[in-house]
């Protein structure tokens, strides 16, 4: 596996969580189209069959590697509404900024990054790209498993907004089933539009006019002319280099550097397999610091105090006390990942997100986009880099990565492509993703196996475990032995659901996490 990569041309090739999104985004590689065209086209249909973790109304970090070029990370996150702000919130009497609702919803991001990124690398007509998703939302799909669990989960808090009853419950105010057809006509209808228009239409056309209005409506102070100001930044990404190759990832308002950190202190002490029971109570630690520092110091950048490149290199702390306030905990169910390589060479790993499960769980019915609930990473509490200002960007767990080999004397050849969902355990699962695929195993092989997430950082509380249960007993013994584990099913989301494409000397190979619902296209 970590032989020099293959000289190209190779086949393109793509994974998402959904075997649908596949499809569209395989059929865009077949047309011609780039790895952005098919990346865009499937994530439009992810907003359409995977409501649940990603939306119109959500954001993105993205990271592209083109073949001639340095790469690029897209920052297609919004801010806090202009009228939000912490005093507005304490003076309504909150404590806290709420993790659902209307004063949960930051400006999208993700609609805007479609564009930018269609153009800089696009190839095929943008409005075509929405096709697919626009024409399976007007007619109808199949609930798949996970968005079925979901329904089913949240149906209390789904029968609360008007527009979220409208869109994904049964007349009666059940939760439909896995297998039963639904249909988005709203959602269609704003697919529709944004082919035609461009991603203007929503930021300061009038499909965001509405949308704007129909959050006023639910209290949000999200207004026109937040929408209007939004723009997606184009940014270089973050790197360091291990086992030999370069890991990128997204900057800040990214927790990225979380995993860049991770693996430059696990090759210090090193820890080759984090899975292994002779290693896992020192790469626990390893992980729950690094933790620790994203939560003290990660926001957006343009108001950001620490530096980076200081946090990469400080020695490592225990638990010691801090200031800053504990963030609020990570929302599970959130997230898609979708990875993509064409046969040019170019590469992508996104991210994209609701936030938590169903986002703010306000649906603007005119428009039929969900909003997501990204603001809920803000504080109330000056004191927290993430205090929350309007017209900041929020703390974000959204981390795409990129693996390059640099051979001597040449520019960077990229060679992977990792994305995951996972929240704060996002950095943790793509470290253990990348360093099987280095120890020889395949990627599928890789992302399907069993894992270990820090669910807690252990300062106010004690640092605590989630642990699929197929890790051999070693392993949990080992895992027990350094703080307190819950062992879960395989499927749990919590888990996250990574996807990986890799080049190796004998071809391009890609994996598609069996926790999800995709095939590898």
């Amino acid at each position: 596996m970590t032989g020099l990569a293959p000289k190209p041309p190779q086949p393109g090739s793509i994974a998402t969580p959904d075997a649908r999104a596949t499809a569209v985004g395989r059929a865009v590689l077949d047309r011609g189209g780039s790895a952005v065209d098919a990346v865009i086209a499937a994530s439009a249909m992810l907003c359409v069959v995977y409501p649940q973790n990603v939306t119109l109304g959500g954001d993105t970090w993205t990271l592209i590697g083109p073949p001639d070029a340095d790469p690029v990370a897209v920052n297609g996150t919004g801010r806090a509404p202009a009228g939000l702000s912490a005093q507005y919130l304490t003076e309504r009497g909150f404590d806290s900024v709420p993790g659902t609702g209307p004063h949960s919803i930051s400006v999208p991001g993700l609609v805007s990054a479609w564009a930018e990124m269609h153009r800089g690398w696009g190839v095929l007509p943008f409005g075509e790209l929405l096709g697919p998703a626009g024409d399976a939302a007007a007619t109808g799909f199949t609930i798949a498993a996970a968005l079925g669990r979901d329904l089913a989960n949240h149906a209390d808090d789904l029968r609360r907004d008007p527009g979220c009853a409208a869109s994904f419950l049964r007349a009666d105010g059940s939760a439909p089933i896995a297998g039963e057809q639904l249909r988005l006509p709203r959602l269609a209808e704003s697919l529709q539009q944004i082919a035609a228009d461009g991603a203007d239409a929503l930021y300061g056309g009038e499909l965001g006019q509405r949308f704007a209005a129909g959050l006023g409506a639910a209290g949000s102070t999200i207004t026109e002319a937040d929408l209007a100001a939004h723009r997606t930044e184009l940014v270089p990404p973050l790197a360091t280099s291990y086992a030999g190759l370069e890991v990128l990832t997204a900057p800040p308002n990214s927790q990225g550097f979380t995993l860049l950190r991770i693996l430059e202190q696990l090759a210090d002490l090193g820890l080759d397999d984090p899975a292994a029971a002779d290693q896992v109570a020192a790469a626990l630690e390893v992980v729950a610091e690094a933790g620790r520092l994203r939560d003290d110091h990660l926001a957006d950048a343009d108001v950001m105090t620490s530096d980076v490149t200081d946090l990469l290199s400080r020695p490592r702390a225990g638990q010691a006390a801090t200031a800053v306030p504990a963030p609020r905990p990570g929302l599970g169910g959130d997230t898609i990942g979708i990875v993509a390589v064409d046969s040019s060479g170019c590469w992508v790993s996104s991210v994209q997100s609701v936030a938590g499960t169903f986002g703010s769980r306000v649906l603007e019915p005119s428009t039929g986009i969900l909003a997501h609930n990204r603001g809920s990473g803000f504080s109330l509490d000056p004191r927290h880099p993430g205090f929350l200002v309007g017209g900041r960007r929020p703390p974000h767990t959204l981390m795409p990565c990129l693996i390059r080999r640099r051979p001597d004397g040449q520019s960077g050849v990229t060679v992977g492509a990792l994305a995951t969902m996972g929240g704060h355990s996002q950095p943790f699962i793509l470290a253990q993703v990348l360093i099987r695929i280095l120890r020889g195993e395949s990627p599928q092989d890789s992302v399907a196996g069993p894992r270990w997430v820090v669910q807690r950082s252990g300062r106010e509380t004690p640092t605590t475990v989630l642990a699929d249960r197929r890790l051999p007993t070693p392993v949990e013994q080992a895992l027990q032995a350094a703080a307190p584990t819950t062992l879960i099913d395989p499927a749990d989301n919590r888990m996250g659901h990574c996807h990986a494409i890799w080049d190796t000397p004998s071809g391009r190979l890609t994996g598609t996490d069996p926790r999800a619902d995709g095939l590898p296209g």
